[in-house]
Parts: structure tokens; sequence; C-alpha cells
């Protein structure tokens, strides 16, 4: 049998498995931390989220993530990371109801990362490198074989506890294998440019809604501004300043429509001063003014679980 008839089987079988457990509409959680499939008979118009760190392999159908003028297609034998929070526009091009869409979906962090980087050796050895915190890969039969094993876990309740994480951790050391992989071993590498840029990520993260000088944020994390602003612009394709606008207005959106807060008190709460300069920024990032997108996007949304960095998920995701 061909390397390429094996990859065939390794993707039919973890296809099945997947389609198994993926009973509804849209994200469906399972009892592995972190492990998500979703679903979709059709494809769906654009949604914009906070998207966490994560690995997403898409088994039928076909994705985009947008950020900024970039866009990152995705399909059936390519798999998507996206190693720091980004803000992104999600869209299913291509499902239907007799090949639905079918993602698999495996959040991590950086301290997962790091945890991996230290116990398996796979330290950056260039401090000054840079790349994009998302980039779509092609999948292989290592990384297929080791999800697979994952998913067939969730037939094995009593082995999860000890299993799974021992699997996961087999999987971000293959990522960190691949053709990206300096990128996200240099995000946890100590004195890396990388590793400052995610300090600042964090940082902005927890204070978005506080006014944020660059000089200072610079000198938290030891970098020049200059060196902050073009090594930041690198990996997340925004300056800080638009990354923290993309965090206020991502969280008075999960606000105004998760929560049902008024929009004046969740312009307040997320930093702004001024109401009709917050309804001009939110227009211009979401296409509509909050109380339209509120009405129109509603039934779009699961509250289910609010995580500390302020995201909301979506059931569309």
């Amino acid at each position: 049998m061909s390397l390429e008839e094996q990859l065939q089987l390794k993707e039919e079988e973890l296809t099945n498995l997947v389609s198994s457990f993926a009973a509804k509409e849209g994200t469906n959680v399972t009892s592995i931390s972190g492990l998500e499939f979703i679903r979709s008979a059709k494809p769906l118009v654009p949604v914009h989220i906070m998207h966490e760190p994560a690995l997403c392999i898409v088994l039928q159908g076909r994705k985009v993530i947008s950020i900024i003028g970039e866009d990152f297609f995705y399909g059936k034998g390519e798999y998507l990371v996206v190693a720091v929070d980004l803000p992104v526009i999600g869209e299913i091009l291509q499902a239907s109801e007799m090949e639905p869409y079918l993602c698999l979906r495996l959040n991590f962090n950086l301290m997962q990362i790091a945890e991996v980087s230290k116990e398996y050796k796979q330290h950056s050895t260039n401090h000054h490198a840079t790349g994009r915190g998302i980039f779509v890969d092609q999948t292989d039969e290592v990384i297929l074989d080791a999800l697979i094993r994952l998913v067939k876990l969730l037939h094995s309740p009593d082995d999860t506890e000890i299993l799974a994480p021992l699997i996961i951790k087999e999987i971000l050391y293959r990522i960190m294998q691949g053709k990206h992989g300096h990128t996200v071993k240099s995000l946890v590498a100590k004195g890396s440019k990388l590793s400052e840029v995610a300090a600042a990520l964090d940082y902005l993260r927890n204070h978005f809604s506080h006014e944020i000088k660059i000089d200072g944020l610079a000198k938290k994390v030891n970098l020049s501004p200059s060196a902050l602003y073009h090594h930041f612009k690198q990996i997340t394709t925004m300056t800080p300043v638009q990354y923290q606008r993309a965090l206020r207005l991502h969280e008075a959106r999960r606000l105004i429509i998760g929560k049902k807060m008024r929009v004046a008190d969740a312009a307040f709460l997320v930093g702004y001063e001024s109401p009709s300069y917050f309804n001009r920024e939110y227009r211009k990032m979401f296409g509509k003014p909050p109380g339209k997108d509120r009405k129109e996007n509603l039934n779009l949304y699961n509250v289910y679980q609010i995580k500390k960095s302020h995201t909301l998920r979506l059931l569309s995701i």
C-alpha cells in the first residue's frame, strides 16, 4: 500500500470517528478537555470571533479564516493552527446535507506549548525568528494517527484522564516539528522576540479596558517601542493599538449580544468614554451598529462557556 493510500485510509477513519460523535449542528463538546467537533450541513455566512489558540483540522468541506486582509483557506488534508488569540472572520465555504462540514478542533494554550518544549527539548534556536501567529499546513500520517488515538479515547472514559494529556502533548510536538514550528517554539522561548510579543499580548488581554502607552508596554516586555511594533505586527498583522481595539470591541459584542447589556454600559465597561465614537468603531469592525447586530445575531450565540480571555464561543465555528 502506498503512503498516499495509507494517508487516505487514516483520513477516512478519523472522519468516521468524528462524524459518529458530532451528532448535532454546531459545536459538539467532548469529555476530553479542549477537544470539540464542529458540524454544519450548509455553508455559513462570515462570523467575527476572537479565536483562541487551537489546532483545527477539516475532514469534510472547506473554510476560510480572514485577518486584516489575509485569507487562510483550508479543507480536507490540511490543518489550521492559531497560536495566539486573534480577532478573525471565519466562513464555512463548502458544506451540504450529503457531506456536511466536519472539523476537529483541539484548543491549547502557551503553557502547554512551553511544557512540551521543555520535555522534548523543542527549544527555538533562532531568537529573532518571526512569523504569523496563524498558519495552514498539510496533515500527515503521524498527526492523523495521534488524533485517531485521541478520539478513540472517547470510547474508553476510564483511560482518558491518563492518556489524553499524553496524546495531546504528542500532537503539539508534531506541530512544533512542522515547517511553521519555529514560530510556535519561539512564542515560549525565553529571550526570543516572539515570546516578548506573547507577553505583550497577554498583558493587553488582561488590561484591554485601560489606556495603554506603547512606550510603557514595550518597557514591560523588554523591547524597544520600534521592535515591539515590528514583531507585534508580524505575528498578529495588527499594531498593539489595533489589537487592543479589537479586544475591546469583541468583549463589548459579547456583553451586548450574549449578556443583553445596554450598548452604552458595554462601551463604558470596555474602556470607551464616548458612546458615539464606540458606535462608529463597532460599525467599522462588525459592519452594523450594535443594536442591529444584536437583533440579527442573537440566535447564533451560545454563551455556554465564558473563558478568562473574555471571548464568546460560537456554535457555528
